[in-house]
């Protein structure tokens, strides 16, 4: 979990704050292979429960919360 102030930048259309664009973690290999390709500069990624797909300037272009069951 991430504090309130981090929170809020998580939406489309923010930008990943510097302190959290070293917490991502990739998407895993084997669903990557199963998802269309991204445009140059793009990237999906995984941060504190929620899939993205980032800019190369760290804007988010999309972003989901993940459930695990």
């Amino acid at each position: 979990h991430l504090p309130p102030g981090l929170e809020k930048h998580l939406q489309r259309d923010g930008t990943l704050p510097p302190g959290l664009q070293k917490r991502v973690e990739p998407f895993p290999q084997d669903l990557t292979r199963q998802l269309p390709r991204l445009p140059s500069g793009y990237s999906r990624v995984i941060l504190s429960g929620r899939a993205m797909i980032l800019d190369r300037n760290n804007k988010i272009l999309d972003i989901i919360s993940l459930v695990v069951r």
